[in-house]
This record gives structure tokens, sequence and C-alpha cells, in this order.
């Protein structure tokens, strides 16, 4: 199983700059993308716009990144606790505190392709405890293309759980499907790549905390030392009560020798928009970070350091 590949990879800027711009709760109206269906969306959340201006609460933004930290988190710890359990052998085997897990290898050479199905499983996980789990996960990642000097791998994850956090006693649901796309390649020294991901709908809820995201693509594409990443989509949670669409109108461009990303505009919309603008792209109206927010410059900043930048992959 290939640690690497978990649902939810995305871009995360944090810090006050882009917070300040960003507010939760109330708002109404309707996402103008009303499918796929996020079935565990008890509170509508989909269809809820956030406020998006100057003067609302960053507090909940915060809270939203958090989630979403905590759910890539945990699904780490999933991957890693049942990599462990199973050992690549098909069969059904106990789970470490109980219940069983029925485990399909159908991969052959360096392709994978495993099935899970969970029967009051109990794991044991690295930061989040003992967990509980009934439902089925799935894996694929096929080599589709080889050279000398690259190779290209397609695949995808597949989530369909129920179960507890047992520390907390905390219900947990996770559901939904993330596709992958990536070319690896090498010259001399130097190694490029490009990764693209794509979610139509992914769903996590532990306890009353909610996150989603819906048509979500991301892509990352440059060698070890520069590259430009872009995303599109809609990012769903308890914690903004509503969704956020997210874009890239200006790829963003990272080095490895920058601290701040030399170019790219992020644009946050929902009621009212707000866009992050680096480098190049904030035409001089800051020396790395600029914040727009519906069409007004409302902060700007010489680097990066009150604006935390960073490629989740």
């Amino acid at each position: 199983m290939n640690k690497q590949k978990l649902i939810g990879r995305c871009i995360v800027v944090s810090g006050l700059a882009l917070l300040a711009a960003c507010g939760g709760g109330g708002g109404g109206g309707s996402s103008e993308n009303a499918e796929p269906t996020l079935s565990l969306d008890s509170g509508n959340y989909a269809s809820k716009k956030i406020e998006i201006s100057s003067s609302t609460n960053v507090d909940n933004i915060n809270q939203l990144s958090i989630d979403l930290n905590d759910a890539y988190g945990l699904l780490g710890d999933l991957h890693d606790s049942l990599w462990r359990q199973s050992g690549g052998v098909s069969g059904t085997t106990n789970c470490d505190g109980g219940g069983t897990a029925k485990v399909t290898y159908a991969g052959k050479d360096r392709n994978d392709d495993e099935s899970w199905e969970f029967s009051d499983c109990v794991v044991s996980t690295y930061s989040h405890g003992d967990v509980l789990l009934n439902g089925t996960f799935r894996y694929v990642d096929t080599l589709t293309g080889e050279t000398a000097t690259s190779e290209s791998w397609k695949g995808y994850e597949s989530y369909n759980i129920t179960g507890e956090l047992k520390n907390s006693g905390e219900p947990l649901n996770v559901k939904g499907r993330s596709d992958w796309d990536q070319l690896f390649s090498w010259d001399n020294d130097t190694a490029s790549g490009r990764f693209v991901d794509t979610t139509e709908a992914f769903e996590l809820k532990v306890g009353n905390r909610y996150v989603a995201l819906r048509n979500m693509e991301t892509r990352l594409e440059g060698t070890e030392f520069e590259a430009e990443y872009t995303m599109d989509g809609t990012l769903i949670g308890s914690a903004i009560e509503g969704y956020v669409q997210i874009a890239t109108p200006t790829p963003v461009s990272a080095s490895a020798n920058e601290t701040c990303p030399t170019e790219g505009i992020i644009r946050i919309s929902s009621d009212g928009s707000a866009e992050i603008r680096y480098g190049s792209s904030a035409a001089g109206t800051a020396g790395a970070v600029a914040v727009w927010i519906d069409g007004q410059i409302a902060e700007s900043y010489a680097d990066c350091t009150g604006v935390g930048f960073a490629l989740v992959y």
C-alpha cells in the first residue's frame, strides 16, 4: 500500500491574511453544482453559502482547516495500521482489538489491487487510538506505461465505512472515492512529475464534525526544485456551516529556494469572494502576498510569514 496516496490531498493556505478574508456561518443560497449527492451531509451544508468579507469571524475557517488535517491524519493512520496487520496476504484475519477483516489481494507484479471488508474490526492507530470499522475499502494502483526514464500510474481508493473512535466514543463515517493519474520521469540527476487527483465526492464525519470535497481536481507538475500547482472544486464543512469554492485562475508557482510562491492566484468564493495573490501576481500591490476581497485590496505582506503556504501531496 502506497502511503502517499490519501484522499483529500490539496493546497493548504493558512495565516491571518487568508483567514481574515473568510468568514463562517450564515449565508443561505444554493450551490450551483447540486451533483453528486453527499449522503452524509445531514446539515445540508453543500447548499449554504458563507459570507466572505473583511469583517467576518476567522475562527470557523481555522476550524475547517483543523478538521481537514485531522481527516487526512485519520486516513493515514488507518492505512498504516491496516498494512501492518495484513502484510499483503489474502484471507480473513483477526483484527488487533477484535472483529475480522477479509482481505483480497488481486494485484500482479508491481500493480496493486486490494479489497477490504470489515466486520466489527478494531484496529490500533498511532494517533487516534483504537478505531472500530465496518464496511469496505478498496485501493488500486496500476502501472500504465514505462520507459527507461519514466513511468506512469493510474489508480483510485474508495471508502464506504462506518465505525467509531473508541477513545472518544464518536461515530465515524467515511464515504467516497479519489482517482489519480501520475507520471514520474528522471533525466540524469533531476526528477520531475505530474500528479493529478480528481474527487467527485468524498465525505468524512466524526461525531458532529463533517468535511467533504466535491468535484475537486488538484494538479501538481514540475521538478523537485520548481513546480506549479492548481486546484478547482468545492470544500464543505460543519465548521463553516456551508461551502466555499476554490480555484487557481493563475497557477501557483513554488520553488525549493523560495519561502513564498513567486506567482499565482488562489480564489475563494461563496457569498462574496477573496483572492490571495502571490509574487508577480500581486501586481505591485505587495512584496510577496496581497489579499483582495470583492475586487478591493484588503491586506498586503512583504513576505510569507503571516500567510503560511504549503503543498500537501
